[in-house]
């Protein structure tokens, strides 16, 4: 590009995100337990991490000829640049962690080992060892004679050494896996002295070491912990005969057998016990070693056991019924007079369960459609879907297979459906994956058809609703739902490129809408009118959308960033019409909203299309335009507290990255609370 770094390796900017994430559970202003979790997200975001991103960098050290790496980086440099920022961001995790644990102290909470109980406490766990853990361990011996044990993803494992004092040289090696997908790995112990205790798995499972062990007559027992992190893709380049879900089937447990990216162990486990397990468990390419202290996979503290009072957490926020939509009227009616604009987690999410329970009992509601990516194991969507289509609608449901880390729970589901009658069930494309999270209920009433479109921003998910900020759009405009019915058209038949006048659909010509409309507004500016872009994604990630932003800003149009995530524009200080800001609080801000100053007409759209190479280019992603002016008004408050916030916001400018925002006053704005403040409003003055 010229001149200074203008992109930012999005690996590296994806540790500046998760950075972001820890820099939270430091925040003081945050309630102690709370900061915890903050931790427990900073560390399962950095499994993944290493799983995918990492996961991806080691295949094309490997095997660069078939796993080149995309971009400009060499993959050696990059691991090392990687390696160096990880270790920095562990060992600030560690003291966040200390100091976490000496904060509890004050509130009479804390951890213990096995080495610190009292009789009561060991009485208390002996029975918990009989009756709920020891049938769960299955310890296996290292054997130089027999095939070293495979070892999980991401899962905790202790490395045991026995022997015996008199006799050191008499000892063996064996491998315990800490079954936390099972039990708690954090377990209370008897209250003592007003004190509250908690101890770790593996500590309990270190207390009963000369039971578990008794067959053999050793007298001394070491654990150290050891996990190993497993590259997260999988191949699908096999024979075209076979169906997608067969290739899915085979290769995720190809993927559960992937290559080691990264070992992290205890730093006191010995040397010679180290380089045993090295040598015998296909360790030779891992070129991420990681010595660490003795507990790992702090991601479990996102799981903690509530414990203390209400000052150790956020204060609650219950989710609101929709000021607009009346609960002692028909929703399809309602969304038949008027477009309403569902925002999550304010809103409660059952007005969506609600308005499809209520399509599968009304006589004139001939189909309903629905593209979902990520579902919960038992989903309330799905089962209004089985009940709408046993009760005649016929339902056409896009499933996707591909959603990384789901695909066993959606294939768990495709069995399902595949049952049952009147659903047209599409279970995934190979190579092209549909994102977008679209509805359409179309209703007949004698000879006249009206169609209801529902648009998200997130998943349907009924789970994640209430972690995750979005926005679901409820609309009967034919602008939208005559193009969002032709997109069903074309998952149903196979794909085409279509122009929609509408929509913005990828892989067909997000882009290029996008670049027009940004065009556009460098029009505005260069004969001296108001131009301005507002974007608040996900994540900013694509090189060609980037070179358009910078030349955007070069030629006056103003242009405001708010990205949760990775944000590869680096914003330099001479960049005098750009600004950008990342908001990390109790929710994760997942809404997509899109807008543009349009010659004083604002144009706003809100879908599921982040701007990364892969959003625009290679999934369906739709997103749609906002018309309703009152909603538009919405949106626009929506943008404003955002970046209105100090409270939870960090600057994204390359002169003060990664700062904290904060003032220090008392009432700060903050976007979460100041939101749901502003949503409870709505509902009084609606009742």
């Amino acid at each position: 590009m010229g001149g200074k770094k203008e992109y930012i390796n999005r690996e590296l900017r994806w540790l500046s995100f998760n950075e972001r994430v820890l820099m939270s559970a430091e925040n003081p202003k945050i309630p102690l337990m709370e900061r915890l979790k903050f931790v427990g997200i900073f560390s399962s975001n950095l499994d993944e991490f290493y799983a995918v991103r990492v996961g991806s960098i080691h295949r094309a050290l490997l095997d660069p000829e078939h796993h080149p790496l995309k971009g400009h980086d060499n993959p050696k440099t990059l691991i090392k640049q990687i390696l160096k920022e990880v270790k920095r961001l562990n060992d600030r995790m560690d003291r966040v962690v200390a100091q976490l644990f000496k904060a509890l102290r004050t509130q009479r909470i804390a951890m213990v080992d096995e080495t610190s109980l009292n009789e009561d406490q060991i009485q208390c766990l002996q029975t918990y060892f009989k009756e709920t853990l020891r049938n769960r361990l299955f310890p296996i011996l290292l054997d130089p004679k027999l095939p070293f044990p495979y070892m999980k993803h991401v899962t905790l494992y202790l490395a045991v050494h026995m022997y015996n004092s008199n006799n050191p040289k008499d000892f063996r090696y064996a491998l315990i896996e800490v079954p936390t997908e099972m039990v708690k790995r954090y377990i209370q112990l008897p209250t003592r002295g007003g004190w509250q205790h908690f101890i770790a798995l593996e500590d309990v499972i270190r207390l009963h070491m000369p039971e578990i062990f008794k067959a053999f007559s050793y007298d001394r027992y070491e654990a150290y912990t050891v996990k190993i992190t497993r590259d997260g893709e999988y191949d699908l380049t096999d024979e075209i005969t076979r169906s997608l879900y067969e290739k899915l089937s085979t290769s995720i447990k190809q993927r559960s057998q992937g290559d080691p990216v990264r070992l992290v162990y205890d730093r006191a486990l010995p040397k010679p016990m180290l380089d045993y397990i090295m040598e015998n468990s296909q360790l030779k390419n891992c070129r991420i070693i990681i010595p660490g202290g003795r507990y790992h996979n702090a991601r479990d503290f996102i799981n903690f056991p509530k414990v203390g009072d209400d000052s150790l957490y956020f204060p609650e926020q219950p989710p609101l019924p929709h000021h607009t939509l009346k609960e002692n009227r028909s929703l399809l009616d309602q969304i038949e007079e008027r477009d309403h604009l569902v925002t999550l987690p304010y809103h409660s999410y059952d007005c969506l369960i609600e308005l499809l329970r209520e399509a599968a009992l009304d006589s004139c509601v001939k189909s309903i459609k629905m593209t979902l990516y990520r579902v919960p194991e038992n989903s309330s969507v799905i089962n209004a879907l089985r009940n709408a289509a046993r009760n005649g609608k016929e339902i056409t449901l896009y499933l996707e297979l591909q959603a990384r880390f789901d695909e066993e729970i959606n294939m768990h589901w495709t069995e399902k459906l595949t049952r049952e009658r009147h659903i047209n069930l599409i279970s995934g494309v190979e190579g092209m994956k549909v994102h977008s999270k679209l509805g359409l209920i179309t209703r007949v009433d004698g000879k006249k058809q009206k169609q209801i479109a529902i648009i998200g921003t997130g998943n349907f998910n009924e789970n994640t609703a209430s972690q995750y900020s979005d926005h679901i759009l409820l609309t009967s405009n034919s602008k939208i739902t005559k193009e969002i019915d032709l997109l069903f058209s074309l998952l149903d038949r196979g794909f085409a490129d279509i122009r929609f006048k509408y929509l913005i659909v990828s892989p067909f010509h997000t882009r290029k809408r996008f670049i027009t409309l940004i065009k556009n507004e460098m029009a505005e500016a260069a004969a001296g009118r108001p131009a301005a872009i507002t974007l608040k994604l996900n994540n900013l990630v694509d090189e060609q959308m980037i070179k358009h932003l910078s030349k955007a800003e070069k030629s006056g149009v103003d242009i405001t960033l708010m990205i949760r995530g990775i944000c590869s524009m680096a914003l330099q200080p001479e960049k005098t019409h750009i600004q950008g800001k990342a908001l990390i609080d109790r929710y994760l801000e997942h809404t997509r909203v899109v807008k543009f100053y349009n010659k004083g007409k604002p144009l706003y759209f809100i879908g599921s299309a982040d701007w990364m190479l892969r959003n625009l280019d290679t999934r369906i992603e739709v997103m749609v335009p906002v018309f309703d002016e009152k909603i538009q008004s919405e949106l626009e408050m929506f943008l404003q507290a955002h970046w209105n916030d100090t409270s939870s916001s960090f600057s994204l400018s390359e002169e003060n990255f990664n700062q904290r925002l904060q003032t220090g006053e008392a009432d700060e704005p903050r976007a979460q609370r100041d939101l749901y403040l502003w949503y409870k409003r709505q509902l009084e003055e609606e009742t």
